[in-house]
């Protein structure tokens, strides 16, 4: 718990530039395909329009309505006889966060059309802002006079802080300031209206987002009173009398009944209802991941972005605290968090199911920002690996490789009948991704996440004997232009990862100093290879520094070594018991129906398994499949019969192709798993040997505590 502190900060977007490779062709396709879908949803659903405020409640009365069909398309937010949909509480959410990930577009590549469409949402929402600074669509024109009634559920700072990151790329990528002077007038007034002192709200926000904004702003314009309204709603989140309560009595509302506490009291016997929010507890006194997955995760980032800025101890060590509980007993091995669908929360520890995992983009997109920001404060490949993981697997099984359909949950295992027969009636559970979702978090997180992601590549900070490093925490071909010692260093990646693992760096300067590139080695790789001349080199916490002076020799060659294992889950998975799963380098596998035939959860590996990995050009945008073989039973033993003794070997073998996980559900409806059945070779190594091993290890414990 007590890790020595190591800062780092990130290396901006700006300065970092993929030119080819596997995350480049993401980011295309997120460019031309994604963005420009998402767009089109949020104008003919309503969103963009909404801002204009041409809703009238008095016309436009009844009860609102959001309507799915199998496919995704939807009537959404529209009460009968409506003309005009009804602006939802968290619109302005998902206006803001394409903003986001179009303003890095366009720092990429300027579009005059674009910019124009986010120009004309900027004056609306200009339009929109009150003389007080107070900017949300819902509460101006569907509820007035109600605002900061209902913060436990109605967004308003969620949907604040959506709005300031928002405001925050469009300048760095534009230069442009009336949506970030929008934003600071908002964000003053959210700071005259909650905070400690008499006549302020004691609260915190329902759904945590607003306090990662405030930092990103504290840290562009160095105003501290951002920081310390951040700091305020984490310190004050989960202290009693609870807030929830004392807002629903002030609003002639009973707690009790109809209130969070009587809704949710249901749902969460053993932590409490306001567990859901992470509010049952002051957070440094919280000790498990309960509540909302994604609530939880921008908590941890925010935890750590304020712990970092300010030095708070006690804070960082409550996050590392919940980063461990979520890690190494409530994540699943795709990087994904929640596993239960009722109130997208996290379940007891090691409660992981397959079929029905809830698993939702958005709390994949919020593991990645949350592991980045704990590298921030130390760089440990723990928190770099499960970034990572999270990125290649819980974040891109999201979307499409067309880029325009989309998972709300994802699963780890799939039988399409049980969605046919509708055992299963939650649209956003379907094993096959919607073209939008009424909720429609997911698209927009995704694709806001894809197009910063240079910003996640690199950090820079001061070793402990006062030297310089830049951190390397992802691998793709790319070029960084940053600064080390006021000199310009120009780091260029070619790289084939994640389908190799082999690295070649570039270093061009005229810095004639020593000062150290760290590569992140992650836990797969096992024994890197690496080639330089003239260089310290030493590991650190998962991390291989090389320091030199790499204006002489500016060349190195790192060889992460990546084959297939297999991999099996802590033994309190009991959904995973006596099962195994494919991961090659930083991937997790499959099996899907489209290759293999029905019957996936009938196969079976051994210990003898043998890998064989290519590269298939056609298939799926270009992937790396693994082959194996493995074992099915024979169907034919089994006619007439639902059961039968267990006798003989009416096994059959089979050749199974595994594809990355990211991949599936791109070729039509089937069964898919992730886990497939195993047989331990407990043949070879006697039953003997194993009480014997089990013998020596207690010795070998005994001795140790000696």
């Amino acid at each position: 718990m007590n890790e020595r502190w190591q800062r780092s900060l990130p290396v901006s977007w700006k300065k970092v530039r993929f030119t080819g490779g596997f995350w480049k062709k993401r980011q295309e396709i997120n460019e031309q395909v994604t963005l420009p879908a998402e767009y089109e949803q949020c104008r003919s659903s309503g969103r963009v329009d909404s801002i204009k405020c041409i809703y009238d409640p008095v016309e436009n009365s009844g009860p609102a309505k959001g309507v799915f069909t199998i496919d995704g398309v939807l009537e959404e937010n529209l009460t009968d006889g409506e003309k005009v949909p009804r602006p939802h509480h968290y619109w302005d959410s998902d206006l803001a966060k394409w903003i986001e990930g179009a303003s890095y577009a366009l720092w990429y590549q300027r579009d005059p059309e674009t910019e124009a469409v986010i120009d004309e949402i900027v004056d609306d929402f200009e339009r929109l802002q009150m003389p007080d600074g107070y900017v949300n669509t819902y509460y101006t024109v569907v509820e007035p006079g109600k605002r900061w009634t209902n913060v436990h559920r109605m967004h308003e700072l969620y949907c604040a802080g959506h709005l300031i990151e928002a405001a925050v790329a469009y300048y760095e990528a534009t230069g442009k300031t009336k949506l970030l002077d929008i934003v600071e007038r908002y964000a003053h007034h959210i700071n005259r209206v909650f905070g400690p002192a008499d006549g302020q709200i004691h609260g915190y926000p329902g759904h945590q987002e607003i306090e990662l904004a405030l930092v990103k702003l504290y840290r562009l314009t160095k105003n501290q009173t951002y920081l310390e309204l951040a700091a305020y709603f984490l310190n004050e989140r989960g202290k009693q009398p609870y807030f929830f309560e004392e807002e629903a009595r002030q609003q002639g509302r009973d707690p009790e009944d109809g209130g969070p506490k009587g809704i949710l009291g249901k749902s969460f016997l053993a932590q409490g209802p306001y567990a859901l929010f992470q509010a049952h507890l002051p957070v440094r006194e919280q000790m498990t991941a309960e509540g909302h997955a994604v609530r939880l995760a921008y908590m941890g980032g925010s935890m750590a972005d304020v712990a970092a800025e300010t030095g708070d101890k006690s804070l960082w060590q409550a996050c590392v605290r919940l980063w461990d509980n979520v890690t190494l007993k409530r994540m699943y091995i795709t990087g994904g968090i929640g596993s239960q669908d009722g109130c997208e929360r996290f379940n007891f520890d090691y409660q992981l199911p397959n079929e029905e995992s809830y698993h939702e983009t958005c709390a994949s997109v919020a593991m990645v920002m949350w592991g980045f920001r704990m590298l921030q404060v130390v760089p440990d490949r723990r928190y770099g690996d499960v970034m990572e993981r999270a990125l290649y697997n819980g974040v891109l099984s999201g979307v499409s490789l067309s880029g325009d359909r989309f998972f709300y949950a994802n699963h780890l295992a799939a039988h399409p009948e049980m969605f046919r027969d509708r055992i299963i009636k939650n649209p956003r559970m379907l094993p096959k991704r919607q073209r939008w979702f009424a909720v429609s978090c997911c698209p927009m997180n995704l694709a806001r996440l894809l197009e910063s992601l240079s910003g996640y590549q690199y950090t820079q900070g001061e070793l402990a004997d006062g030297g310089q490093a830049v951190y390397v925490h992802l691998y793709q071909e790319g070029r960084a232009d940053i600064e080390v010692k006021d000199k310009r260093v120009v780091i260029r990646q070619e790289t084939a990862y994640p389908w190799k693992g082999d690295i070649s760096v570039t270093v061009e300067t005229d810095l004639d100093e020593a000062w150290a590139l760290a590569f992140r080695i992650p836990e797969w790789a096992g024994q890197p290879a690496l080639e330089t001349e003239d260089a310290d080199i030493w590991e650190d916490r998962g991390y291989l520094y090389v320091r030199k002076k790499w204006n002489r020799n500016g060349q190195l060659n790192l060889s992460l070594p990546m084959q297939p294992v297999l991999v099996e889950a802590h033994p309190g998975v009991r959904m995973d018991c006596g099962k195994t799963a494919i991961q090659y380098g930083p991937l997790v596998y499959c099996v899907e129906e489209a290759d293999n035939g029905a019957d996936l959860f009938d196969c079976t590996l051994t210990s003898d398994s043998r890998f064989e990995v290519n590269f298939e050009e056609g298939l799926l945008g270009g992937i790396c499949t693994v082959q194996v073989q493995g074992i099915r039973r024979d169907r034919e033993q089994w006619k007439g019969r639902l059961y039968r003794p267990v006798s003989g070997c009416y096994f059959e073998p089979v050749k199974l192709r595994a594809v990355p996980y990211y991949a599936w559900a791109n070729r039509g409806d089937g069964q898919m798993t992730v886990w497939m059945n195993h047989i331990p070779d407990i043949g070879h190594m006697g039953m003997g040997r194993i009480g014997k091993d089990k013998e020596d290890r207690r010795n070998q414990d005994e001795r140790n505590c000696l």
